[in-house]
């Protein structure tokens, strides 16, 4: 009798311990929802839409807690074929939750955020994924398209270690960021990976609150998020002049293209962020930038700018010193410029691509910052410094290569701390060669590749680089 208990108990655990498929269509919807939100989804367990349009879904939880090897996956049959439209508030909370191949099309959000990685606050996703999806043309029809007609976020990022890859987000016309990651005190050190997304076309909204890609805010500007921001392509991103906006301390930026977007990467509130190896390319298009410093802390190496219009790299001054435990905020506000201090600006290249330094109001003139091992070329050399003589004693120029039509144009620079730093030499070889392989390896390795819109971005930058 012992034996067969045993048995029975053997074969109850290795039933209850496989994962199960479930399959909804759209007129499934309710029974969909209540599996999704009811936190009995187990490791391994799998649901899969059907073909069709899922409309106006308003308020989905998905939450329950996978494993590393067995995450719990919500996903299309086909990619792409089902479609997910209308009033929608996607709440993603709990452990190794996976969304994949889902297609957001003419969805909106019916609060603030239309995706969001929380149940509330003090509730979020850890170890979760969001991979193979689109979200195209998600504009909520009461909105308008300009400053103070309303806005909303596509994808709130919060909680930790999570990661957005492999996705397509294009044609935000709403104001609102399209992937803001959230700081708060008791959820800061965030560890999320966003890589190998291809962000399409935004056109120009007028004003603020159209970035992309934002990390952080001014009030949490302090804190640590450490984000990974790497191998994306940014096409024709012109909604404001900050692409990208780093808010926040220790994050990487690295290997992502933007090509024709009419703003830059910004480290405009935070510290000891890292800035390596990426690709500008602007084809002269107005608006179109390279990289913007404020704060302290930051590395930027190994950067490619190209035939950008507004600057290649322009350093700020700074309004105040960087914030301490003991600033009054009050008085010296988070949203201000504090002084850049202590960059290490190294290894880049600037083709047809100004150099900006001093720029702005203020007193706070850059203190130690290095500026070494550069390649500043073209056909006309655009170096613009502002208040020179109190700006050029907190930078270090050393071992920088300066290669013009007009190698003379070297010798009539009239910074002497500026040509010493500088060797004129002739336009190195190998340039072209360096541009094609960086722009191949984003677009070529970013996306969901059954995405038709998107292959069409790409074989458009593949025929115009």
């Amino acid at each position: 009798m012992m034996k067969k208990l045993c048995i029975l108990l053997f074969l109850s655990i290795s039933m209850g311990a496989s994962a199960v498929e479930y399959t909804f269509s759209p007129k499934d919807v309710p029974a969909m929802k209540q599996l999704l939100g009811s936190g009995t989804l187990q490791p391994g367990d799998v649901v899969v839409l059907k073909d069709g349009t899922y409309d106006n879904l308003e308020e989905v939880h998905f939450t329950g807690k996978g494993v590393f090897s067995k995450p719990i996956i919500w996903r299309a049959e086909n990619p792409g074929k089902a479609v997910i439209s209308g009033k929608l508030s996607l709440r993603i909370y709990g452990e190794h939750l996976q969304l994949k191949d889902l297609l957001f099309y003419k969805a909106w959000a019916i609060g603030h955020d239309m995706i969001d990685f929380q149940k509330e606050k003090g509730t979020y996703a850890s170890y979760c994924r969001m991979t193979g999806c689109v979200i195209d043309e998600c504009n909520n029809p009461a909105k308008g398209t300009r400053p103070n007609e309303g806005d909303e976020y596509w994808v709130g990022l919060r909680g930790t270690n999570n990661r957005i890859d492999h996705c397509y987000f294009a044609n935000k016309r709403v104001g609102g960021l399209v992937l803001q990651v959230w700081l708060s005190a008791d959820n800061h050190l965030n560890n999320h990976v966003i890589d190998h997304n291809f962000f399409g076309e935004r056109q120009p909204y007028g004003g603020n609150g159209a970035e992309i890609i934002r990390i952080g805010h001014s009030w949490s500007s302090q804190w640590e998020s450490r984000t990974i921001v790497e191998n994306n392509v940014f096409f024709r991103c012109s909604g404001e002049n900050e692409i990208i906006s780093v808010k926040s301390c220790h994050n990487v930026l690295r290997r992502n293209l933007f090509y024709e977007s009419a703003g830059g990467l910004v480290c405009r509130h935070g510290h000891y962020n890292i800035i390596e190896s990426n690709t500008f390319i602007g084809h002269g298009l107005r608006g179109t930038a390279g990289i913007r410093i404020i704060n302290q802390g930051h590395t930027v190496y190994d950067n490619y700018i190209k035939d950008v219009k507004s600057f290649g790299l322009l350093v700020r001054v700074g309004v105040y010193e960087r914030p301490t435990a003991e600033t009054n905020v009050k008085e010296e506000p988070l949203t201000s410029y504090h002084r850049v201090e202590n960059v290490d600006i190294a290894y880049n290249t600037f083709l047809n691509s100004s150099l900006e330094l001093g720029s702005g109001r203020g007193e706070k003139m850059p203190r130690n910052v290095r500026f070494a091992h550069n390649l500043f070329t073209g056909q006309n050399p655009e170096l613009k410094i502002v208040r020179a003589d109190e700006v050029l004693p907190g930078f270090l120029f050393l071992d920088n290569q300066w290669a013009f039509p007009d190698i003379a144009s070297l010798p009539a620079v009239p910074y002497e701390r500026v040509r010493s730093g500088f060797d004129a030499v002739d336009a190195p070889a190998g340039l072209e060669r360096k541009e094609k392989e960086r722009i191949d390896a984003c677009i070529f390795t970013v996306g969901p590749t059954w995405y038709e819109a998107m292959k069409e971005n790409v074989n458009y930058i593949d025929m115009h680089r």
